[in-house]
């Protein structure tokens, strides 16, 4: 089926590159232009309309054979649809109609940086600066390739340039937001510099970062050697952790090691039905509620679950009697996480984003 997919994709724009050496096709009107079928394919690619954005840049391309952004916008739909070979194809077909067009540089940096060929996607972005340095989008484009080769000081200098250049990019503000954020959390593993590129980060990430951004078995056996006591027990007198069942969804997983080590610290849990679900999203709320059991198991101290209960919220979004109020209220009190401004709203159920997760190590690492 997949290779059905793909072959019905391919085969009209191989018949488009066939035919762009024929003569242009008569418009219609004095509004069917290449220019304008590019424009409104670009805002149906924006929409994530494929189809209805493919049509409009075939119009725009047999209006004009030779017109670049035509062949730029139908690669941009292939590499929405992960179809990297003839994304990069039809790119470099747009550089060959214009070698000065940074839509097509930029276009294949994004696909090198897919396919994990950083160093071809870095030269790329820096050839769309040569040709135009004021331009914000080939520093944004620069910082993402920056990012994914986690040269995070040199992505935040890019979006910073980008945003200067154009101070209403919603994206380029988005992504100095995060980069800022990777900054103050200073990942120091390899699994945290990954997880700090996760959007959103899932369960088995959060049980990496807790085992080795944090390094949550040293800390504890530091705090609470007797977690780790393998002496002699009299008969019948349990240890003071027991094993939890193993879940039964983490076979062949990247990061059951994790989970099997902070399962045994008690500090996550299986659901009821014995699966961990390592792939599910973590929301705002379990991660704070994941936090609040890590500062309990560390300080020996159950209190730390109740300390809170009965206090009227502070949050619009989070009543006093919701099952995560008392975790939001340790996590937000010792500045462990934050309210959105200036709201106010926690916002239980957003997804977590890699460098927030981070961002909450560090200043956990901070309380130990």
């Amino acid at each position: 089926m997949l290779g059905r997919a793909r072959f019905t994709w391919t085969l009209p724009v191989v018949l488009l590159l066939a035919s762009a050496c024929a003569g242009p096709l008569a418009p219609q009107g004095v509004s069917d232009t290449a220019a304008h079928h590019y424009v409104v394919g670009t805002k149906f690619l924006e929409t994530g309309e494929l189809d209805q954005a493919r049509d409009e840049f075939e119009r725009a391309r047999a209006l004009a054979p030779g017109y670049a952004p035509a062949y730029e916008g139908l690669g941009l739909v292939a590499l929405a649809r992960n179809d990297l070979a003839t994304a990069e194809s039809l790119l470099e077909t747009s550089k060959s109609k214009n070698a000065k067009y940074v839509p097509a540089y930029l276009g294949l940096a994004k696909v090198h940086a897919a396919k994990g060929e950083l160093d071809a996607a870095r030269k790329d972005a820096e050839a769309a600066l040569r040709l135009e340095p004021r331009n914000p989008r080939a520093h944004l484009v620069l910082g993402q390739v920056r990012l994914k080769a986690f040269e995070f000081t040199a992505a935040e200098a890019s979006f910073a340039r980008a945003l200067e250049l154009e101070p209403g990019s919603a994206e380029a503000r988005r992504e100095w937001n995060r980069s800022v954020t990777i900054r103050q959390a200073a990942p120091g593993t390899l699994v945290g510099k990954r997880i700090a590129l996760a959007d959103p980060v899932k369960r088995g990430e959060l049980a990496a970062l807790l085992a080795t951004e944090l390094g949550i078995e040293t800390r504890l056996r530091q705090r609470r050697p007797e977690l780790f006591d393998t002496s002699f027990r009299p008969p019948g007198q349990a240890p003071p952790t027991a094993a939890p069942a193993t879940p039964t969804d983490l076979t062949g997983h990247w990061a059951r090691n994790a989970i099997e080590l902070v399962m045994r610290l008690n500090l996550m849990e299986s659901y009821p039905d014995g699966a961990f679900r390592p792939d599910e999203p973590v929301t705002r709320a379990a991660l704070a509620t994941t936090l609040e059991q890590v500062l309990a198991v560390a300080a020996n101290d159950p209190a730390v679950k109740t300390r809170h209960v009965g206090q009227p919220s502070p949050f619009p979004d989070v009543r006093g009697d919701h099952f995560a109020f008392n975790a939001i209220m340790v996590c937000t009190t010792r500045g462990l996480m934050e309210a959105e401004r200036p709201s106010g709203a926690f916002r239980l159920t957003r997804p977590v984003s890699g460098p927030e997760a981070l961002l909450a190590m560090r200043k956990l690492a901070e309380l130990f």
